[in-house]
């Protein structure tokens, strides 16, 4: 049985919940309108919707995880600063920042937060700006070569803790960010991807430390005196390369690694599936316009924050990692329009039990949940093999020292998955947003 029904679908769809205050209709204007007709099986448009829901709550769990486990990662780290505990910790950052992405195409659903959400800076949006900001100016946070005493560790009128780091990021640009998993990750790694393990050994200052102000240097022609390891003044100019403020570099990593599991709690906690706010949305809405919903986000993940975004920049300039962010971001997508297959089970730790007693049908997700043969056949091959396409780019572009040349070629791998993504709308008969 096939669901024909006239549904109107819009290029920013309206979703109605219920909170967990009174219930209320969230709705969007909707600037254009047309009537579309849909055959796609009702029970395999429910469980697509369905699945969103499942999907988008497991990935923000395995964020949260993630960033549980480079906090432990952190706490190791802090109470044996060393090269092999930096080397651990720096690999937890590139696991926690990886999960944290996969789940970016969850954000680009059209969903409405309630007005109070955005009041007090917590809706979807704010927080992805809380969590991933960048670029960012390191020096704004820590000490950058020739500026030894920059940036708000070296602020000492400036008092360290959850409020006053809320208030400083973005104070007065968005790359002037004071938490997320950038201002994690030039902790970890520095503005030149050399920190030393030893910035973060728990010691007090061994030299007099300008007070600065927003983590601004001392007026022009100031000169500092510089100390020797005994503590005696000398007028050396060595006191540019000792490092100071241990204590508070370590007290400041700290509130931000707390602050990114706070982040991603609160967007875990809103796709809980039994009463999360996000998750009740997906559930209350027509499962075909969360089909339409899914495809349009695809699309503006690809076209604005892989294409426009991504591809343009470094986002994880600092660990000299930003091969790995786009990998993520596409298997983010991947795990959407890509079915979950036996072997992929057995790897996840799943008994897929025997193949010949399994329903074929309940093992199908994403794409080929919602087609019919030879469609079927024809276009998860496509996706597949645009998939691996990008992938075998993205390992030449790693093995290339990160080469524009290689750069290029994972550019045009992304941009021919998107007549994939519209051969797929089309089958459907979904249209795509075209502004």
């Amino acid at each position: 049985m096939t669901l024909r029904k006239l549904l109107v679908i819009t290029p920013i769809l309206a979703l109605t919940a219920c909170d967990n205050q009174p219930q209320e209709t969230i709705t969007t204007p909707l600037p254009e309108q047309a009537q579309v007709q849909y055959e796609v099986p009702a029970q395999q448009a429910s469980a697509f919707a369905a699945d969103i829901g499942l999907k988008a709550y497991t990935s923000l769990s395995m964020a949260t995880q993630g960033a549980q486990e480079l906090d432990s990662s952190l706490q190791s780290f802090l109470y044996h600063p060393g090269q092999v505990t930096h080397k651990e910790v720096q690999q937890a950052w590139r696991n926690a920042y990886s999960a944290y992405l996969r789940t970016l195409l969850f954000s680009r659903l059209p969903i409405a937060d309630p007005p109070d959400w955005h009041k007090q800076g917590i809706d979807y949006q704010q927080t992805l700006a809380l969590l991933d900001s960048w670029p960012i100016e390191g020096g704004y946070i820590d000490h950058v070569p020739g500026y030894p005493f920059s940036g708000i560790v070296n602020d000492l009128t400036l008092e360290l803790n959850e409020e006053t780091l809320l208030a400083q990021h973005g104070f007065s640009d968005p790359t002037y960010a004071s938490l997320g998993f950038h201002a994690f990750e030039f902790m970890l790694w520095g503005a030149d991807g050399q920190r030393a393990p030893d910035d973060f050994f728990p010691q007090e200052n061994t030299a007099p430390v300008v007070t600065a102000t927003e983590g601004s240097m001392p007026p022009a022609g100031e000169t500092l005196p510089a100390v020797t390891d005994s503590g005696d003044n000398t007028d050396a100019a060595g006191l540019a390369t000792d490092v100071q403020n241990h204590n508070r570099r370590r007290q400041y990593i700290q509130l931000v690694s707390e602050q990114l599991q706070k982040h991603l709690h609160r967007l875990q906690r809103r796709w809980e599936p039994s009463n999360g706010y996000y998750a009740n949305l997906v559930q209350r809405s027509e499962p075909m316009q969360v089909i339409a919903a899914t495809l349009n986000a695809t699309q503006k993940l690809l076209s604005d924050e892989l294409l426009g975004k991504r591809m343009s920049a470094d986002s994880s300039e600092f660990s000299h990692s930003s091969p790995e962010d786009i990998r993520a971001l596409v298997q983010g997508l991947r795990d959407i329009w890509l079915p979950q297959t036996d072997t992929e089970d057995s790897e996840n730790g799943e008994d897929g039990g025997s193949s010949a007693s399994s329903d074929e049908s309940t093992r199908e997700s994403g794409i080929a949940l919602l087609l019919a043969e030879p469609q079927k056949t024809t276009l998860l091959s496509a996706w597949q093999e645009k998939f691996g396409a990008i992938d075998h780019a993205l390992d030449q572009w790693e093995a290339g020292q990160q080469s524009e040349q290689n750069r290029q070629q994972v550019r045009e791998q992304l941009i021919s998955l998107m007549p994939v993504l519209q051969r797929s709308a089309a089958a459907l008969n979904i249209p795509l947003r075209t502004e």
